[in-house]
This record gives structure tokens, C-alpha cells and sequence, in this order.
């Protein structure tokens, strides 16, 4: 099932959900970005300051408290802190072209994030991951319990995961081009024409006759227009003529 993410541009790009493969080793990335910070703070501690037993010892109830504090604190939080400041990405997810979003595209609000981050005690620290593995192995939108409760996935960015609606430098039209249906501009939207454009590019969706059919049934109720030939060239050329109308 893809996501689609409507960029800065306005242009639809249908993304894929990530898979369990790239998610678990976003985790462990993450795990270890962690670790490294809880064992950096010791050793600069405990190495270049001796004095710290003395300070732990005497002053525990308030400068040793405050130095957990701050060392633990960002890595209690560190899930929520990433997705919130850097777009829904931790630095796993970064290195792994992974990001979290809405299920309609969009980019998921801080209380979100927060529900997202509140149900990691149930599907991955509780169970020790397993739910989590479970439910992102198996869901069609692969979501593990926060992303469910709080209606998020996590998309593939790299390359060949996405599907970009055609821009104006990928239009090529011969120049005996002949249109068809000469008033589609005035028919149909340009987000009609993406959505149509994503339907007939996805190859689980031509395969079904009967969704060709129910999409050429809905565009000849828009539009009005008679069919002629089969479903998918009836629904190609009313994306082309819009396109080279478009261009005009």
C-alpha cells in the first residue's frame, strides 16, 4: 500500500511503507547512537573529572542527581525528541532513508509524536520488541501498535520506493500530438488527473480489471465523456490530452 506525501512543491509522490528489515536496523543504529552517549558521558566523567566520587558521595541528593538527569534524559526521549525536531526521523532513521508520517501524508503533529512515543513501553520495551516485530511484520501498512493507535507509518525514501507523478520536463509529446478531449481542463483538476496518474501506474491496480473499470466508470460520470476502447487506454489519453492541454 503506498503513502502518498504531498511535497513542498505540491507535487504527490506515493511512497512505500518501510520494511521490518530497514526499521529493526533504524532501531539498533538508534540503541547504539544511545549507548555511545551514556558511555561518553562516564568516561568524561569518571576518567578526566576524579573528583566525581567524592561529589557522588557528598552531594548525591543534588548535583549527582542532576548529572543522571541530564545524561539520561536525552535518551529517554531521544525517540520523541528526533521525530518532533528533525521531521520524523531519528539518526537510524536518517542513515536508513526511513521517516514517520501521517497515513494521508501529511507531517504528524508533536502530540503524535508523543502517542507514537507514549505505546513504545507496550510494543517495544514491555515486550521486548516482539509485538512491535509482530504487528509491522504482518499489517498491510506496516505499523506497530503506536503508529496504529496514533494513525502513522514510516515510508521508504530511498530511490525506486517512490512513485512521482510526471512533472513538466518529463512530458514529451510528438508534434502531431491530437487531442482527444479538447475541454478536460475544465473537467477535471490537476488533482484528479495525480490521482488518476497514480492508479494506472501501479501495476497491482491494472491487473484488476474490475478497479479500471469502477475508475473509468467514475471519470465518464465526471466528465461525461463516451467510452471508446478498452478502460486503461480511455483513462491514458484523458491524462495525456490534460497534460499537453496543460502545457499549452
Amino acid at each position: 500500500m503506498a503513502i502518498e506525501v504531498q511535497t513542498t512543491q505540491n507535487v504527490i509522490i506515493d511512497y512505500e511503507p518501510a520494511g521490518l528489515g530497514y526499521r529493526l536496523l533504524a532501531y539498533i543504529v538508534d540503541i547504539l547512537v544511545m549507548t555511545l552517549w551514556i558511555v561518553g558521558w562516564y568516561f568524561f566523567i569518571v576518567e578526566l573529572f576524579p573528583i566525581w566520587p567524592y561529589i557522588w558521595n557528598h552531594y548525591f541528593n543534588s548535583l549527582g542527581v542532576l548529572f543522571i538527569i541530564c545524561i539520561l534524559f536525552p535518551v529517554i526521549f531521544y525517540n520523541l525528541l528526533f521525530d518532533t525536531l528533525n521531521n520524523g526521523q531519528t539518526l537510524g532513521k536518517m542513515l536508513f532513508k526511513i521517516k514517520v508520517v501521517n497515513l494521508d501524508g501529511t507531517k504528524p503533529s508533536f502530540g503524535t509524536y508523543l502517542l507514537r512515543w507514549l505505546f513504545r513501553l507496550i510494543d517495544i520495551t514491555l515486550t521486548e520488541g516482539m509485538m512491535a516485530v509482530i504487528l509491522i511484520g504482518f499489517s498491510e501498512k506496516k505499523q506497530r501498535l503506536g503508529d496504529i493507535v496514533a494513525g502513522t507509518t514510516v515510508i521508504d525514501l530511498k530511490p525506486g520506493n517512490q512513485n512521482k507523478v510526471p512533472t513538466i520536463a518529463d512530458l514529451d509529446f510528438e508534434d502531431n500530438y491530437q487531442v482527444k478531449y479538447t475541454d478536460v481542463l475544465d473537467k477535471l483538476s490537476d488533482r484528479d488527473i495525480q490521482v488518476i496518474t497514480s492508479m494506472i501506474k501501479d501495476r497491482k491496480f491494472i491487473k484488476d480489471k474490475n478497479n479500471c473499470k469502477r475508475l473509468t466508470e467514475r471519470v465518464l460520470s465526471i466528465t461525461g465523456y463516451s467510452l471508446e476502447g478498452s478502460d486503461i487506454a480511455f483513462l491514458n489519453k484523458v491524462v495525456d490530452d490534460y497534460n499537453y492541454l496543460a502545457l499549452q
